[in-house]
């Protein structure tokens, strides 16, 4: 199709990566981003092999795993260590993992790429509306007065609270979980394997996990991300006790955890993270597309979050690639991304009460659950694919020269 002009309206994941591959495809695209500068925000998270594939098609997945843990193995064992889930990656492929990573690491890695593709990026703009007239969109922004376009074609990537997603269906899902995290990133110190994500529960409202993250730096200290299962409606509470009461409840659940708590001086360095589901009848409409977690965040319980997000937006430059007009491009779109889409957001919903909420009755039912899937192959392998990204990912998602792949996470 003719070059497009493209607004971009977030700067998180989904938003730079798309940027970039509809620039090297010969699109004018521009980045808008509320933020006043480059500041990567969340803890550590899990790139999946579908989230590998897409940076290496963006030319960055060497550079990000260099600073990267690399995952072989998801543990989760009970108060007495007894295991309830045990999954490898290489179980489905020898060179198959995953990688923990520190956000900014991620993000850097895709500013540098903007800056190489000469794709603008305009920080401290917060687009809070967008016009359509005629066949061009011209958004509008806080604080000014100037209108931005015209555009052919916007991309929404403003993240989970999406001020815009309306802009493409009024209908749909936006619900926030009851249960949220608190969680930190401190120096792992030898606390934690290196190589595995590690989880220990206690019945449905007692979860505490360990992400080893890689680096911030070249030379800096191994990382691990600690999560600690809270209701949001206790945040506050928790927040008004003495820090100590805290950790002596982590604690009780992890003992190993105190290598970690030690780097813990305040409430200030405990952050709440929100949950929320999102869901969509329709990603696109004319010239209008939804990316990300703005069109279908969900609990992190899976981990899938940035790895959907860079999907998004390969398989949104594929499709415009092999389109010549946009409509039926973003129809393609829409319709190769649901099924992906759909299974990841239904079984994050199935599986979250297991883990975090009041359902205590649930914990005899997910002992017997668990323990029968990792002693029936079939089971196992599934779970091991649902927790790699891979159903229904499509023949493009999946991973490619997996031995390299180890070779550059070396970490």
């Amino acid at each position: 199709m003719p070059p497009l002009k493209v607004a971009v309206v977030g700067c998180g994941t989904a938003g730079p990566a798309a940027a970039i591959l509809l620039r090297r495809l010969g699109h004018e695209v521009t980045v808008y981003e509320r933020a006043p500068a480059c500041a990567a925000v969340g803890a550590g998270f899990l790139l999946q092999p579908t989230g590998m594939a897409v940076l290496r098609e963006l030319g960055i997945l060497d550079r990000v795993l260099s600073r990267a843990a690399r995952i072989t193995r998801l543990h989760v064992v009970e108060p007495d260590e007894s295991t309830l889930l045990d999954l490898s990656y290489q179980e489905l492929d020898p060179g198959l993992f995953g990688a923990g990573l520190h956000r900014p690491v991620l993000l850097d890695a895709l500013l540098a790429s903007l800056r190489d593709a000469s794709v603008p990026v305009h920080w401290g703009v917060e687009v809070i509306d967008a016009e359509k007239r005629g066949s061009a969109w011209f958004l509008k922004s806080r604080h000014s007065d100037q209108e931005s376009g015209p555009f052919d074609l916007v991309i929404i990537a403003d993240g989970a609270r999406s001020s815009l997603r309306r802009l493409v269906s009024t209908r749909g899902v936006n619900r926030g979980y009851p249960w949220g995290a608190h969680w930190f990133i401190g120096e792992n110190r030898g606390a934690f394997p290196e190589n595995t994500l590690y989880q220990i529960v206690r019945g449905t409202r007692r979860l505490s996990g360990y992400l080893a993250t890689g680096t911030d730096s070249e030379n800096g200290p191994p990382l691990v991300s600690l999560f600690w299962s809270v209701r949001i409606d206790q945040d506050a509470d928790w927040r008004s006790r003495p820090l100590d009461e805290w950790k002596q409840e982590v604690l009780s659940l992890c003992p190993r955890a105190a290598p970690l708590l030690e780097q813990i001086q305040s409430w200030d360095q405990i952050t709440l993270a929100r949950y929320g589901d999102v869901r969509m009848p329709s990603w696109q409409g004319e010239g209008i597309v939804v990316l990300g977690d703005a069109g279908h965040a969900m609990s992190p319980q899976l981990g899938q979050g940035v790895n959907l997000a860079l999907a998004d937006a390969s398989e949104l430059a594929a499709c415009i690639a092999s389109a010549d007009a946009l409509p039926p491009a973003l129809r393609r779109y829409a319709r190769r991304r649901a099924p992906h889409l759909r299974f990841y957001q239904i079984a994050t919903r199935w599986l979250t009460p297991w883990f975090q909420s009041d359902h205590e009755w649930l914990s005899p039912l997910r002992r017997i659950f668990f323990t029968i899937c990792r002693h029936l192959p079939p089971a196992r392998r599934f779970m091991t694919l649902t927790m790699a990204g891979l159903v229904f990912a499509g023949k493009s998602r999946l991973p490619r020269a997996n031995s390299e792949s180890c070779e550059s996470g070396s970490r």
